[in-house]
């Protein structure tokens, strides 16, 4: 099925309303291109999508909604379709786990389905639109394809069932390729006369047209809705529904997102309880090295931000450098990671003398104690003599903690004022430093 059928066929509009009725801030301010897409889609039911994020709440620590983690406290493996129900779409008005920001191509066939009239005019049981009109303006729209200027459509539809009739409209940008705006002119009690609706069309914005002789308003029967559109958002409309597994035991589920599923979650697993699924994910070293912060790439030498937790605190370091198996013996993974840690003591804990002596490793340990003792002024020589290599003794050598060091992050900056964006978040806040930084920069 496609998934613009399934959201046709699934649409709750009594979610939609209240989904509406909350998104206040988001309808007066024009927030994100077109709300009433996200608005539509939170009220598409989608069951399934549901079990599989309740999944991730009780097989990992991947998400953190307290929605899904009350439901998961609550009633544990044991819950029915009903439970969910009665959970999340009753009492949480929760239809959907869907995250519209990763489904680009939906959203924007979505928003022509929208802006047209067209998905409101299934729903007629809910829905009425009264009203259709567009503004132009006689010196900003133009009659080119590529580049229109801008204009707004309007439509006001009708909410049965609190008998509320909203005026939306959705702003077009110069060219067709720019994102659109969705917002609601204004909310009526009661239905508004068409000639009511021009007045107001006519009356513009200051913001957008000063001058309200530019402002062309016209009513409309009915804004057409091509079926051409489906072909132009191709994309969007070839999207076939997914239906994800859901899994009553911990271990099924792992081996689903290790073999064809996502792999990040089977990776996040492993790393959480590598007791049980270390060995089933993990395939050689190099893989190992980047899960404990080693290089992204062994030819870049890319690596992530110094881990400053611990090592008494990292169980996933302590399990892989245990003697149950052999990494800590591996000189070549003992090399990619010892610079990536701030806790070396703890580190080296881990790893046997005989390779710490050993050729590749014995001096660098020897070079990274040097840059970990409280030796500043030794440590700001190095610096001074090493200017070319700076960013790498910095990056390589130094613990993370030198970025709110206002003594070392001062003579840092006196020898390359691109250290100024590595000022640590804690430093920032010490004005009487930050002061002195200004006066540096000031200077150059």
């Amino acid at each position: 099925m496609r998934e613009i059928d399934y959201i046709y066929q699934n649409f709750d509009p009594t979610a939609f309303v209240k989904n509406l009725i909350k998104s206040k801030k988001e309808y007066q301010t024009g927030f994100g291109f077109n709300f009433l897409v996200d608005i539509a889609l939170d009220s598409v039911r989608d069951i399934n999508q549901l079990k599989n994020t309740i999944n991730r709440y009780q097989f990992t620590n991947i998400s953190k909604i307290k929605a899904f983690k009350d439901f998961v406290k609550k009633y544990g493996n044991d819950y029915s379709d009903k439970d969910i129900e009665n959970f999340f779409f009753k009492k949480m008005n929760i239809l959907n786990s869907r995250e519209s920001e990763d489904l680009y191509y939906l959203n924007a066939l979505m928003a022509v389905h929208i802006e047209s009239g067209e998905f409101f005019r299934h729903f007629k049981k809910d829905f009425e639109i009264t009203f259709y009109g567009q503004v132009t303006y006689t010196k900003s729209t133009y009659d080119d394809d590529y580049s229109f200027g801008f204009y707004r459509d309007y439509y006001c539809l009708h909410i049965k069932s609190i008998n509320k009739f909203f005026l939306f409209y959705f702003q077009r940008y110069d060219r067709a390729s720019e994102r659109e705006f969705a917002y609601v002119a204004k909310i009526f009690n009661k239905r508004p006369a068409n000639l009511e609706l021009i007045k107001f069309m006519e009356k513009g914005d200051k913001e957008t047209v000063p001058n309200k002789e530019e402002i062309i308003a016209k009513r409309y029967k009915i804004f057409n809705f091509d079926k051409d559109y489906n072909r132009i958002f191709s994309e969007g409309y070839k999207l076939k529904h997914e239906i994800i597994p859901h899994f009553s035991k911990e271990e099924d589920y792992f081996k689903y997102h290790n073999s064809k599923g996502e792999k990040s979650i089977a990776y996040e697993m492993a790393l959480a309880n590598p007791q049980k699924y270390f060995k089933s994910y993990f395939n050689d070293w190099k893989q190992v090295s980047r899960a404990l912060g080693g290089p992204i790439s062994s030819s870049s030498g890319i690596s992530r931000p110094k881990i400053k937790e611990k090592i008494r605190d990292n169980p996933f370091f302590q399990f892989v450098m245990s003697n149950k198996l052999n990494y800590r013996n591996n000189v070549k993974l003992i090399d990619e990671i010892i610079n990536s840690y701030d806790d070396l003591e703890g580190f080296l804990e881990y790893v046997p003398e005989k390779i710490q002596n050993s050729k590749v490793l014995k001096e660098e340990i020897r070079i990274l104690r040097l840059f970990r003792g409280n030796n500043k002024k030794f440590i700001v020589k190095v610096f001074q003599t090493n200017k070319d290599k700076l960013e790498e003794l910095v990056k390589s050598y130094m613990p993370s903690t030198i970025f709110d060091d206002s003594y070392l992050m001062k003579e840092l900056i006196k020898l390359d004022l691109s250290f100024t964006a590595d000022i640590g978040e804690k430093l920032k806040k010490n004005k009487t430093f930050m002061s002195k930084v200004n006066k540096l920069l000031n200077k150059k």
